[in-house]
């Protein structure tokens, strides 16, 4: 005679191998580079100097622009951006957050989309960045996209076009990218293939010549 299965029993059977669910994640993977999909983890390279420099400079010039325009939040390397929908938990190299889905932000993750997402592309994340993330970001409705590329030396910004298709941003007169959700956004890539990168004064120079 075969026994009764009960509820519990049952939902250990069905419990894939290796399953782990988001909040023991955020628990087990504090302060490693790990993203999650489903109850599986997967651990991220560490980075390159390059890549090091350039998040730090990226950082810098967002958190001096917040302070001409305050209309976003910035959130660093390691936050996770949570989407229930999907089962999936990513961790761009920066994310930021407009000030209306400010909600969205919790103690320790991001539980909905970026408005932008941020990615400074590694020898090993060239496939991940360019195309797993361009569709998983574009599906998901993160409205904009930007892929900063310092071995091929592009800075792309991606727009969320109405077909919920990435369109690339088109440069202006002076070759400078712009964003169409940051007011007055309007960065010059050369700047970033730039060594050292610019600091102090010249960090400043750089800001006040996008905002006036």
């Amino acid at each position: 005679m075969v026994a009764p299965t009960s509820t519990d029993d049952l939902t250990l059977t069905l419990t894939p191998p290796g399953y782990i669910s988001f909040q023991d994640y955020l628990q087990q993977y504090d302060g490693i580079h790990a993203e999650w999909h489903n109850g599986k983890v997967e651990e991220v390279m560490a980075n390159n100097l390059t890549h090091q420099n350039i998040l730090l400079f990226i950082s810098a010039v967002l958190q001096l622009y917040l302070g001409y325009r305050p209309v976003v939040q910035l959130l660093l390397a390691g936050f996770n951006m949570y989407n229930g929908e999907v089962q999936r938990a990513r961790q761009p190299d920066l994310m930021i957050v407009l000030n209306e889905h400010r909600d969205r932000i919790l103690q320790t993750y991001l539980n909905g989309v970026a408005d932008i997402a941020v990615e400074i592309v590694s020898p090993e994340s060239v496939r991940r960045d360019y195309d797993t993330k361009f569709a998983e970001y574009a599906s998901v409705g993160v409205r904009e996209y930007w892929i900063i590329d310092p071995m091929r030396q592009v800075f792309d910004i991606h727009g969320l076009n109405a077909e919920g298709v990435y369109q690339r941003a088109a440069a202006d007169a002076e070759g400078r990218v712009i964003s169409g959700l940051l007011p007055d956004f309007r960065f010059d890539p050369r700047v970033l293939w730039q060594t050292p990168l610019p600091a102090g004064l010249a960090l400043f120079q750089v800001v006040q010549a996008m905002v006036g």
